[in-house]
């Protein structure tokens, strides 16, 4: 099965703007002083890295190697950009989490260390997030992955 280029590109233009949401939503969850405000960007967030997901599952599910049962091949391509991914996607919710829980019950509350800490975390995989969900959504329009064979075959045979 080949991927067609139109629905590839809007799969393409649908991850690099849920990422470019994420961006932004990291940017300005330092303003909001209402908990409603940040619990209404947190949902946003975190929908947004849902449906990132989704969208890139759904473009390895349309590859021949997944179809064909080859998922191993698929994992052992993507698996550092699938680690990370998961890792900040984990990183985001706790922190949000946390968060939220701290400034519930007191919103002038001052951050505590293990605020701090997961803030940072989160904040220092997120360029990791970025640089290996882009690299990922481009390495996954390779046509090998819709119709070689041999290149198929040979992925098989190195491992």
């Amino acid at each position: 099965m080949k991927l067609s280029t139109p629905r590839y590109t809007f799969c393409l233009i649908s991850q690099l703007t849920f990422m470019f949401c994420d961006l932004i939503f990291n940017c300005v969850s330092l303003f909001p002083k209402s908990r409603d405000g940040l619990l209404v960007l947190f949902i946003f967030q975190d929908l947004f890295l849902i449906l990132s997901i989704t969208t890139m599952l759904m473009t390895f599910f349309t590859t021949y190697l997944f179809q064909a049962g080859l998922v191993e091949v698929l994992i052992r391509k993507f698996r550092a950009a699938g680690s990370v991914i998961m890792a900040y996607v984990a990183a985001s919710i706790i922190l949000h989490a946390v968060w939220l829980l701290e400034k519930w019950g007191d919103p002038e509350s001052v951050s505590t260390p293990m605020l701090i800490v997961l803030f940072t975390l989160q904040r220092c995989l997120s360029p990791w997030y970025y640089f290996f969900y882009k690299r990922a959504a481009l390495r996954v329009s390779d046509p090998r992955f819709y119709e070689d064979i041999d290149w198929i075959n040979q992925q098989l045979q190195s491992h």
